[in-house]
């Protein structure tokens, strides 16, 4: 089968080829889930034996179609991965057909556009990053600064504290990052024009007690905060696949949940989203103050309605009045997304640190 295949593509008009192509990738993406091994190899040495005879246009397309598909070959992934940026993007940013080794000779050898797309990618190790770092121009340093998923080296680290002294894109982004100490966040800090230091040092020191909250009465808040797992058709850990893969917001479902005074799930949903215990998560949402919801709500993107249904639940299990609702919704309004991610990042360097100190 595959030899009369290929004897097709020898043997067709350029259009013809064209049209065969985009019914192999077709076949491919509609199936790749449930195809057999001999298959996908089939449908891969077809496209790889093509990939020559492909105009511009059609190599952009099948790019795009394959970079979500796993089972693309990496023969086949590397090699739309080299052309040109327009075809390689999609590869480049999110194929799991090209493994580390790949991404590195990729970083190693190819111009910014290809590095600023490989600095987008959702996981990327640090060996990458220094690479980008090394050899990337501006954007894609802030990219990489930016970018949650991508480990940085302790010298990469120290670039991009130095960097951030003049590049204002770089010093916001490291501020949004946990995986830095307290001392280069001070550093971070200290390179801010003095309004903006002092607001931050501010909000800090607003905040330095609720973390010592968190730290020390976790436990004990969990266990005498009577949450319990509500019998509601919402499917907490359903939902969180969906938030992920951007079918639903955090705050649509927040609001769902809030409905039904479920704030055990709503404590779990914040908890895996925002990357903190579950634990931290519910010492804040039985609180009689909202800091630290508010904090995790705006750095997580949650918008206003949601949060107004979150703290009306929030009231009713605390046996506190509507008016302290309104006024947590109110304060809410005034926390600005990038206070709150910068605050989020601080609280989790911070309790890293006390969790390191009492090891």
């Amino acid at each position: 089968m595959l030899n009369d295949i290929l004897e097709l593509a020898k043997d067709s008009t350029p259009e013809k080829r064209h049209q065969l192509v985009e019914h192999v990738t077709e076949l491919f993406v509609s199936g790749a889930e449930s195809y057999q091994t001999e298959e996908i190899t089939l449908f891969n040495t077809v496209l790889e034996n093509m990939l020559p005879t492909m105009d511009e246009d059609q190599k952009q397309q099948i790019s795009e179609k394959l970079a979500p598909i796993d089972t693309t070959s990496q023969k086949l992934a590397y090699a739309l991965a080299k052309e040109e940026i327009d075809i390689a993007r999609p590869m480049l940013t999110s194929s799991n057909a090209l493994d580390t080794s790949d991404i590195m000779r990729l970083a190693k050898t190819m111009g910014q556009g290809h590095l600023l797309a490989i600095s987008k990618r959702e996981n990327l190790e640090s060996k990458v990053t220094d690479v980008l770092l090394e050899r990337g121009e501006s954007p894609v340093k802030q990219s990489v600064a930016a970018n949650p998923g991508a480990e940085i080296s302790e010298w990469g680290s120290r670039l991009l504290i130095k960097l951030s002294g003049a590049d204002e894109k770089i010093r916001d982004a490291m501020m949004e990052r946990s995986d830095i100490t307290e001392a280069d966040y001070e550093k971070l800090i200290g390179s801010m024009p003095e309004a903006q230091q002092a607001k931050i040092r501010q909000l800090k020191e607003q905040n330095e007690t609720l973390i010592h909250d968190l730290f020390q009465k976790a436990s004990r808040a969990v266990t005498s905060s009577k949450l319990e797992r509500k019998a509601t058709r919402i499917n907490a850990k359903a939902t969180l696949k969906e938030i992920r893969a951007g079918q639903r917001t955090l705050g649509k479902a927040i609001t769902q949940l809030a409905l039904s005074n479920n704030l055990f799930d709503i404590c779990f949903l914040l908890s895996e989203m925002a990357g903190l215990e579950q634990k931290y998560i519910t010492n804040v949402m039985v609180r009689y103050d909202a800091t630290g919801v508010a904090v995790l709500c705006r750095a997580m993107g949650v918008e206003d309605a949601d949060y107004a249904a979150l703290s009306k639940a929030r009231a009713v299990h605390n046996k506190q009045p509507s008016s302290t609702a309104e006024k947590w919704l109110n304060d809410y309004q005034t926390l600005s997304a990038r206070d709150a991610r910068r605050l989020l990042s601080f609280m989790k360097i911070r309790l890293s640190t006390l969790a390191a100190q009492a090891a």
